[in-house]
């Protein structure tokens, strides 16, 4: 089935806070996308508006946006190949052109995947990166669920010392949460960020103070009984 072809005034409505930004360059771009196959699932206009938080705190314009979720598309289908994409997203610039064909030894071809290199690592790209792992993130919630499990029960049974204390660590960096991913896909949301922050601290003192309570040589028992009393656990360790 042939994708609706998008028009100005779709973009506009899309992005009033941009409407004045919006050109034919950008149209023909999402356009064009209608016969790519990495956007046949979801056009390239439903992911721009999916991510516009990312454009809203990124100092770029509508087409750099647009050219931004294209890379990190390219970025999937050619397994996590930075020069690859930069080169399907950039084909047109001569900087590109006189390079892509070279051999991958020559220093031509090496600036290549340096400007690829750069450019993955921009704010732009690492932001929607970010926030486009969040439906991955909730497609294996279950499997991280078991996976922390595996890590606190390590944590309290493995028969030495240093096995737990690694596996605590361990607990310690997985239920660390990521605020940014909140922040992009809601906004600022002040009291949303405020609750996340509470969220984290708790889980982290909790696995934290754990830990301590294994290095200064407490018995599991104890340590299995701190649930979330963190301020009795700190009292205890000090």
């Amino acid at each position: 089935m042939q994708k609706e072809t998008v028009t100005v005034e779709d973009l506009q409505k899309a992005f009033p806070q941009r409407a004045k930004a919006i050109t034919d360059e950008v149209v023909e771009i999402i356009n064009k996308s209608t016969q790519d196959p990495e956007f046949q699932g979801e056009t390239l206009m439903q992911s721009a508006v999916t991510y516009q938080n990312v454009l809203a705190q990124n100092k770029v314009s509508i087409t750099e946006y647009v050219n931004g979720l294209r890379f990190c598309a390219y970025l999937m289908t050619e397994d996590d190949n930075s020069t690859k994409a930069y080169s399907r997203v950039f084909y047109y610039r001569d900087f590109v052109k006189s390079r892509v064909d070279k051999p991958t030894e020559s220093n031509e071809y090496k600036t290549l995947v340096a400007a690829a290199s750069r450019y993955r690592n921009s704010k732009l790209i690492k932001d929607i990166l970010t926030i486009s792992q969040v439906p991955m993130d909730l497609m294996f919630l279950g499997h991280r669920y078991k996976a922390v499990g595996v890590l606190a029960n390590l944590m309290e049974t493995a028969k030495m010392d240093r096995d737990k204390i690694n596996a605590a660590k361990e607990l310690l960096a997985a239920t660390k949460n990521e605020n940014q991913k909140i922040e992009l896909e809601i906004g600022p949301n002040q009291e949303a960020v405020s609750m996340q922050n509470q969220l984290d601290k708790q889980l982290s003192d909790l696995a934290l103070n754990q830990k301590k309570m294994l290095e200064a040589g407490f018995q599991i028992g104890d340590v299995q009984k701190t649930g979330l009393q963190l301020d009795v656990i700190e009292g205890e360790v000090e």
